[in-house]
């Protein structure tokens, strides 16, 4: 009887919680400030009685009993710690944390493809129980019904000569600047004008795109050789713009429905090929694998999933002991 209420117990730890608690980053502050505030607008969504505090808030006297707490390593020094939370953690390397109350989440790359204990759920989705972590690519920011409005806008009457960026342009060794070189190249030789920009509203950066000649997702070195699937591309696509990409990962993730090549100077070209004989259809349909797979509701849900199964994995540690 012991150690069924051991069992149970641990089950209860990580799967009870009333509340969700979005821990730093406030929109704008940082980049992965757009990841916290799609995060924070899916779980309200969702119906879950959600805040968003920083290490600057005064949260003397609130109640953080029984909550879900999901943060981000670089901004959660003086985030609550409680043994009836539970905490979804990303980049986190403090030993603070309770070892039952906690799994880790980060972002797919194909070094998981060398993880023994690494089980495949979904395309670009693992699951590491042994190591309570999941590896997913982020999402679009759109919800799923924002998604069919975007759908229902369809086509887009303005097609200006310039392509909107945003995001981060940079060099070294994460860098962008040489792989996106080639691609404003052939932009120039077309009179079309490239534009960088960063820490731009949300509903701006869907104007802005909507209205690009194109809506390019390229990867840089560093993120081309270990198979990271940008952001960008979910939200280009929510978007209502056809994925455009350097990436062979996104081409495999989307099956082959969007524009790929390696060479960046040339997918321009491939692309301006392409978009003239794209049909309404095509465009649409992608936007549908979006809204059913890539929006941050799924990305939540698996989290959820994850946290049962590790929580069932405890579970079966304790009934052996």
């Amino acid at each position: 009887m012991l150690q069924l209420l051991l069992c149970l117990l641990v089950v209860a730890q990580l799967t009870a919680f009333d509340k969700v608690v979005i821990w730093g980053h406030k929109l704008h502050t940082h980049t992965h400030s757009y990841i916290h505030h799609a995060f924070f607008r899916a779980f309200q969504h969702m119906g879950y009685e959600t805040y968003w505090f920083d290490d600057k808030d005064d949260v003397e006297g609130f109640d953080f009993s029984d909550t879900l707490f999901l943060t981000e390593g670089q901004v959660d020094k003086r985030i609550p710690v409680r043994k009836d939370c539970v905490y979804l953690l990303h980049n986190c390397h403090d030993t603070k944390y309770a070892p039952l109350n906690f799994i880790v989440f980060q972002v797919y790359t194909d070094a998981v493809l060398n993880y023994p204990s690494a089980v495949k759920v979904e395309p670009f989705i693992y699951y590491d129980v042994p190591g309570r972590c999941v590896y997913m690519p982020w999402a679009t920011d759109l919800l799923p019904h924002e998604v069919d409005a975007m759908k229902k806008r369809l086509p887009f009457n303005v097609r200006k000569k310039e392509i909107h960026w945003i995001g981060t342009v940079g060099a070294g060794r994460f860098g962008n600047i040489e792989q996106l070189n080639p691609f404003i190249k052939a932009c120039k030789k077309e009179g079309i004008s490239f534009k960088s920009r960063m820490n731009v509203d949300p509903d701006e950066a869907v104007r802005l795109i909507q209205t690009s000649y194109m809506a390019p997702t390229i990867v840089g070195k560093w993120q081309f050789d270990q198979g990271y699937i940008p952001c960008r591309i979910f939200k280009n696509i929510s978007y209502g713009k056809m994925g455009i990409t350097n990436s062979k990962n996104v081409y495999d993730l989307f099956e082959g429905k969007v524009i790929y090549n390696p060479d960046t100077y040339q997918l321009f070209f491939d692309a301006k090929k392409a978009l003239a004989k794209q049909t309404e259809e095509e465009m649409l349909a992608l936007m549908d694998f979006v809204r059913d797979k890539h929006t941050y509701i799924n990305r939540i849900q698996t989290l959820l999933e994850f946290i049962q199964v590790a929580g069932e994995k405890e579970d079966s540690k304790e009934c052996c002991r």
